[in-house]
């Protein structure tokens, strides 16, 4: 790498670190371009040189703090069964998310709400590539024999993304809630998923 990669790398991280510093501590309406390149230390014109917006910025943060899952990087250890293997992954993706602020989550999920706005179409994109994830390891705990023979993968995959979706809301709304004990509540619903609720040999 040139010296001219290594000056606009060490902008751009910079840029970010002190992004997620102002995000974190203002939350993502109070924090501006402006004051994001006044710490860290850069003229405004070379954020967005990087970033065209906070949008941008953000997304790039949450791609980077969940990236061991989004892109691809996680590996199921072979001892574990199809439950622990599923946790597992689960809890990679939800641990990096505990450390945000409940206000910047807050923040957050409304605009992901918002249409056709860069961050909901950010976020969606990010969420289409847990759920290509999530298929992903079940596709493989199938090919293992570790999910029921015939398990609909696509919406498997749904169901556990509407399991994360719940913990990561309730856990955002409520502030005495800690990050614990979302994830002992997202064990539990995982665990009434991968049980079921029919007695065996019952109907439905």
């Amino acid at each position: 790498m040139g010296l001219r990669e290594i000056k606009k790398e060490r902008a751009r991280s910079a840029i970010l670190e002190a992004a997620r510093d102002m995000f974190f501590s203002r939350g993502f309406d109070g924090t501006t371009i402006e004051e994001i390149a006044e710490e860290a230390e850069v003229a405004v014109g070379t954020v967005y040189n990087y970033f065209d917006s906070k949008s941008a910025l953000i997304l790039a943060i949450t791609a980077e703090d969940t990236s061991e899952v989004l892109d691809g990087e996680f590996r199921i250890p072979e001892s574990c069964t199809g439950f622990e293997s599923v946790k597992l992954y689960i809890n990679t993706f939800m641990e990096s998310l505990s450390m945000y602020p409940k206000r910047l989550l807050r923040e957050l999920m409304r605009e992901a709400w918002h249409i056709d706005t860069t961050l909901s179409k950010g976020f969606i994109s990010q969420d289409l590539t847990l759920l290509d994830g999530l298929a992903r390891v079940l596709r493989e705990l199938a090919k293992k024999q570790k999910l029921k023979s015939g398990t609909d993968i696509e919406h498997a995959s749904l169901a556990i993304y509407g399991i994360i979706t719940t913990a990561i809301m309730w856990y955002a709304a409520d502030e005495e809630r800690t990050s614990e004990q979302m994830l002992e509540s997202l064990e539990k619903m995982l665990e009434i998923l991968f049980g079921g609720l029919v007695p065996e040999g019952r109907d439905k």
